[in-house]
Parts: structure tokens; C-alpha cells; sequence
């Protein structure tokens, strides 16, 4: 190769007999592309003699040795009879290891001495506890597909990659496996924990993060509540995440637009708020249900550019498996609901008829037994106990918004020592439950405040939190949800019972899930009955006079 001059590129002379363009042509595209854009190939004049210096240009060197872990010409059964530079300086396993590749590739390019020039097969190796793969393609100018150009590239970090995908694929599979007779006999509580053991499990194990959470979006307000987590500090009572670009922190960006967020740097980035203690990066990425945006997961760390894209890439793809698992699980929910409504609702048409044949058949034998007091004490009773199936049916068509049972109180004071005294809050924006439990305490000998919503009770338990015996809440009310109602009792008045209310098991900010992690012991699924109330009642006043003891 001669002397460039200062501004004309390397010439690579190629050995004599040697056609330029078949040369290239046998050479992997990713390699005669780089000797195409840096140098003028040249064929050997048979006449020139040649010497070594005029194949040594360093440009050439310098860019075979920039592709991959290096090049090579093999032939046979895997013998190296050229390598570049960056291939030699391996170790003698690793090339050992490299021309076991190239012979697999020459031993299936022989068998198939039809293949086109330029095709190449790709082999992978390991050596260590690194991942390589090897192209080969044959060269033209050997018919007998016995000597073939080598690229080998070290491909651990995309095959680790691949490794996690299949194990995301795999957790998200047992993620759905929501086996109905693991499934139907839990309450709404367990079904969702059972769900969110898998996911802490997978997100530590597989991805390795510690500290994470999920929000949904709540499609009426379009709140973003927190579902599950791992070592996040919770909003403070009060405070609110929408699904807004603007004034929602990253959860509400990434909510709103679809789109994932690397945080590399919290101290610098304007978007972040609170989660972890000395936090300094975070990536969050939206659960997606197809097209839509059902929620966020989030995830934090105390170290500064701790996630990079392939981080990305397996977190937004668990993503669509948790958004899969919530949304079946929230339809279970609202099956259960929509099934005990219709079933009330049926069974009350069905008894009907029967119960109006009950009356009428009472009411003619009374007017035939006047006189007799016995007979028409039982008449009486009949009709009454006709009318109390007829209540109790409908309550249960009604479903969250009675009491069963409650009807049948007379407002007469109830000797009840445990319940007697003691000062209980309700909240629930439903009256006929907010009035009738207010009732049914105050006939016990309770002092009782109500309220129709949670502002109200949070209000009263900061502000008098040590004179509360037990709180009384619904989960879903218009302005905090039961988990906050929960909060600020543990908070501010710590040896006060707690008692979470909802219907049919519906608990869409997930307010028992949450409080069961966090000691809640009782939970009443309307509608329920008055006996199951004071049996939760006496549970946690109970347990408040044991601990005060």
C-alpha cells in the first residue's frame, strides 16, 4: 500500500487474483460498508512484489478493529488463517471457542453449496459469563463453501436483555393465571393482595427494584389513587395527583400523555415530587389497557441515572400485565355487584305473587275469626312476618344503601355495656346507612357524630383524637376516600378502632387493600346486617379496652 498524501484516503490493495467487488461481496454488509467509507480498494498488480508495509496502512487497521470484538478469514474445521488486531488480542479459549463457531457455520455452508454469496448465518457462544455472536458469510471466490469472513460482536447486555423479557412474559402470564377456585372465595381485599404478592415479587426479582408504585386512574375525577406499593411514603391526607400534564408532578405527565418519563436527576427536574426519602432518579411509565391509560407505575431510586432504556422497555411492558390483572379483577368486582343486584331484584318479583296470595289468604281468615283473639293473634303475625320478608328483599335489592335488618328497631334503649359511653364517628355520604348506624348506636348508649363525608371526620380526629373510641367509614365518598379517613385515625388517634365499610366488596381507590396492610382489622361489605355491625363494633371496641388496660 503506498504513501497517501495528506488528504486522499487509505488504499487497501487486495492479494493478487483477489476481484474487488467479489471480495466484498463475501464480506458481512456491516464490514464492507466500513471498507467502502474508508478506503480505496485496490486489486494487485501481478507485476508488483509487494511488500508488507503497503498492507499495514493504520487507517485500515484502526477500522477493521472498530467492528465488533474483531474480524477474521477462517477455513476447515474452524483454523484462523487471518485475524484483525482487536480478535487476536482475545485469549487462546476465547478464539478457540470463536473457530468452533466458524466451523459450524462452514460445516452447514458445505452441506448447502447452493448458498447465494453475501448470505451469512449467525452462531452464539459463551465464554465466562460473557455472551458472544459470530457472522459468518462464505467467501465467492470458493465454490466448496469451505472458507468463510467472521464478525464476532459481544452481545451480553442484549441477550440479558432478552433473558428479562421472557421472564417478564413469564411473571405476567402467572400474573393472569387467576384460577377461579383460587379466586371466587376471596373478598376483593385478598383478590387484589394476592395480585399485588406477584407483582412486588416479580418487580424485585426480575427488574430489581425496591421501591415502586402503582396508581389507577379514577375514570370519573380522574384522580390517580394508589393501589399497591413498596417503601413509598404515601400523599399527605388531603393532597391530589390528577391525570394532568401541567401541576401533577411526573405520575400526572405520564398519566395524561401516554408517554414514559426518566427522571435521571430529581434535584433538577421541576416535574418530580416525593416518593422515596433521597430519591435522585425515578422512571414511570403508563399501564396501558390497548389504547387507553389506566394508570402509572413508578419507581424510584436513591442514586442518581439509576434506569436506562431497557429499564424502560421491561417496566412499560409489565405495565400492560398489571393493567390486564387490575382491570379483571375490578370486572369481578362489578360482576359481584351487578349479579347480587339482579339477583335481589329477581328474587323480589318472584315472591311477589306468593307473598300478595299470603296477605289476601291472611285477610279473608281474619274477617271469618272475628272474636277469636288467639286466631287473629296469628293471623297478625303471619301478616306481619310476610311483610318483614317482603322488607328484608327489598333491602337487598337496594343493596349498599340499608341496613338489613335496621327496619325492625324500635328506638328503645339496648343494654349493651361495651357500646355504652363510648364516642364513635360515621362518616358514609349515603343517609339511610349514615342514619340508621348513627341509630342503632345511639339506642346502645353511644355518643355519636355523623358526617356525609370524610373532610369532616378527619376534622374531628385531629383535632380530638384521644377522646375517640372508633371511627366508622365508607370507603368511596366524594371527597376522601376510606384510606385517608384510616390515616389520619392511625395518626391522630391511635387507640381508636377502625371499622371500613363498602358495597358489595366495591373499592375502586383501593382503601381496604391499602389499611389491611397497615393493621386495619374490620371490614363490613354492604349490605349487611345488624347483627354483623355490632359484631364488628364489639370486635374493635374490645380490642381498644384490652390495650388501654
Amino acid at each position: 500500500m503506498s504513501e497517501p498524501g495528506p488528504k486522499s484516503r487509505a488504499r487497501l490493495v487486495l492479494p493478487s487474483g483477489v476481484v474487488s467487488e467479489d471480495f466484498l461481496a463475501g464480506l458481512p454488509d456491516v464490514v464492507s460498508d466500513v471498507l467502502r467509507g474508508t478506503c480505496d480498494i485496490m486489486e494487485a498488480d501481478p507485476s508488483s512484489e509487494g511488500t508488507p508495509e503497503e498492507f499495514g496502512d493504520p487507517r485500515v487497521a484502526a477500522a477493521l478493529d472498530g467492528l465488533g470484538e474483531g474480524v477474521a478469514v477462517v477455513v476447515g474445521r474452524g483454523e484462523i488463517i487471518w485475524m484483525n488486531d482487536r480478535l487476536a488480542s482475545h485469549t487462546p479459549e476465547m478464539l478457540r471457542r470463536f473457530g468452533d463457531a466458524c466451523r459450524e457455520a462452514i460445516d452447514d455452508f458445505s452441506r448447502h453449496p447452493e448458498v447465494a454469496d453475501g448470505e451469512s448465518m449467525r452462531v452464539d457462544f459463551r465464554h465466562g459469563d460473557r455472551a458472544f455472536e459470530v457472522v459468518c458469510s462464505p467467501m465467492p471466490d470458493d465454490p466448496a463453501r469451505n472458507t468463510v469472513t467472521a464478525l464476532v460482536s459481544d452481545v451480553t447486555e442484549l441477550k440479558r436483555t432478552e433473558t428479562m423479557i421472557e421472564e417478564i412474559d413469564r411473571a405476567g402470564g402467572d400474573l393472569l393465571d387467576l384460577d377461579p377456585d383460587t379466586v371466587n372465595p376471596l373478598d376483593v381485599a385478598s383478590r387484589l393482595r394476592l395480585v399485588e404478592d406477584k407483582v412486588v415479587r416479580t418487580i424485585r426479582s426480575v427488574v430489581g427494584f425496591e421501591h415502586f408504585e402503582i396508581r389507577l386512574v379514577d375514570r370519573r375525577s380522574g384522580q390517580l389513587e394508589l393501589v399497591m406499593g413498596s417503601g413509598m411514603d404515601p400523599l399527605s391526607i388531603g393532597e391530589r395527583i390528577f391525570a394532568k400534564a401541567e401541576g401533577n408532578g411526573i405520575s400526572g405527565w405520564v398519566a395524561a400523555t401516554g408517554r414514559a418519563y426518566l427522571c435521571q436527576d430529581t434535584t433538577a427536574d421541576d416535574r418530580y415530587q416525593t416518593g422515596i426519602p433521597d430519591a435522585r432518579s425515578s422512571l414511570t411509565v403508563p399501564l396501558r389497557l390497548r389504547d387507553r391509560v389506566v394508570g402509572v407505575l413508578n419507581v424510584e431510586s436513591d442514586r442518581t441515572n439509576a434506569f436506562d432504556e431497557r429499564d424502560q422497555l421491561l417496566v412499560e411492558l409489565y405495565g400492560r400485565y398489571i393493567a390486564m390483572a387490575v382491570n379483571i379483577l375490578d370486572m369481578l368486582v362489578v360482576e359481584r355487584y351487578t349479579t347480587n343486584r339482579t339477583f335481589s331484584s329477581t328474587v323480589l318479583a318472584e315472591l311477589g305473587d306468593p307473598l300478595d296470595t299470603i296477605n289476601r289468604l291472611a285477610g279473608e281468615l281474619r274477617a271469618t275469626y272475628i272474636g277469636d283473639t288467639a286466631m287473629l293473634d296469628r293471623l297478625d303475625h303471619i301478616l306481619k312476618c310476610v311483610e318483614t320478608a317482603r322488607q328484608r328483599v327489598l333491602a337487598c335489592s337496594s343493596g349498599p344503601q340499608t341496613i338489613l335488618g335496621a327496619g325492625e328497631s324500635k328506638g328503645e334503649p339496648i343494654e349493651d355495656p361495651i357500646v355504652r359511653g363510648r364516642r364513635i364517628l360515621v362518616a358514609d355520604d349515603e343517609p339511610t346507612i349514615r342514619d340508621a348506624i348513627r341509630s342503632l348506636l345511639e339506642e346502645r348508649g353511644a355518643r355519636v357524630e355523623s358526617f356525609a363525608d370524610g373532610s369532616g371526620a378527619i376534622e374531628i380526629i385531629k383535632r380530638e383524637g384521644d377522646e375517640i373510641d372508633l371511627v366508622i367509614s365508607d370507603v368511596r365518598m366524594p371527597d376522601c376516600n376510606g384510606y385517608e379517613v384510616f390515616r389520619a385515625a392511625r395518626s391522630d388517634a391511635p387507640e381508636a378502632g377502625i371499622i371500613l365499610m363498602t358495597g358489595f366488596g366495591y373499592d375502586p381507590n383501593h382503601s381496604i387493600v391499602r389499611s389491611s396492610e397497615e393493621g386495619l382489622e374490620a371490614c363490613l361489605f354492604k349490605p349487611f346486617r345488624v347483627d354483623q355491625l355490632f359484631e364488628e363494633v364489639h370486635k374493635a371496641l374490645s380490642s381498644r379496652s384490652r390495650d388501654q388496660g
